[in-house]
């Protein structure tokens, strides 16, 4: 439940980013003491700051599932292993079980004869 959580804050944050910068760009816009020519270029550099943070939050979140997808492999090899030695010790206990079976049954058989 918390990784749910943890993946809702992360998209919370992108869409606030997002919607902050629009926000700051219309503002700067109106409220701007500078010249047309150098709101732009100021807003063009805040774009590509904002692109370049976005950029590095999504190599983070790669780089985050990554390693969940590996861990997960991990503990998937690991349910698998236990799994086959659970099935292995099984067997074996079943097929001692059997064979004490016979043994009896061929001991009766012969005590039957016997008498």
């Amino acid at each position: 439940m918390s990784d749910n959580n943890s993946g809702d804050s992360g998209l919370g944050f992108l869409s606030g980013l997002v919607i902050g910068g629009f926000a700051g760009a219309v503002l700067a816009l109106v409220l701007a003491p500078q010249t047309g020519e150098e709101t732009r270029d100021y807003l063009r550099g805040k774009a590509h700051e904002a692109k370049g943070k976005a950029l590095d939050m999504a190599y983070d979140i790669k780089d985050h599932a990554a390693s969940v997808a590996e861990d997960l492999r991990t503990q998937a090899d690991e349910l698998v292993r236990k799994g086959r030695d659970l099935a292995d010790s099984t067997r074996s206990q079943v097929s001692d079980a059997i064979e004490s079976g016979r043994k009896a049954a061929r001991s009766k058989i012969d005590e039957l004869k016997n008498d």
